[in-house]
């Protein structure tokens, strides 16, 4: 689910405090990250979630918000996006598990 190491020179600060594989299943991610699924199917990949609410071709660097987190997109595979970044709102601390 975690991405391997980050290509040179690029700056995972900017797209978050993790970044996640796109294939990740929602459902694994959101009980990483204790996130409310409210009807969404666990099964679906990350990326594909994340296309969806950017509501069009997604790019480097496109946001959302969900459930008071935001998700950029940090690189593309072709035109799918391939990695994730998650930033926590300022002040929230992740669970110990993220750390393992």
């Amino acid at each position: 689910m975690f991405s391997q190491a980050p290509q040179r020179g690029l700056d995972l600060r900017f797209f978050g405090d993790f970044v996640l594989e796109g294939d990740a299943q929602l459902g694994a991610v959101s009980a990483l990250y204790g996130l409310k699924l409210e009807g969404i199917d666990p099964d679906m990949p990350l990326s594909r979630f994340i296309t969806q609410k950017v509501g069009g071709a997604p790019v480097v660097g496109d946001q959302v918000e969900w459930n008071n987190t935001i998700w950029t997109v940090a690189v593309m595979d072709g035109n799918k996006i391939g990695k994730v970044g998650v930033r926590f709102p300022e002040g929230s601390r992740p669970g110990p598990g993220l750390f393992l």
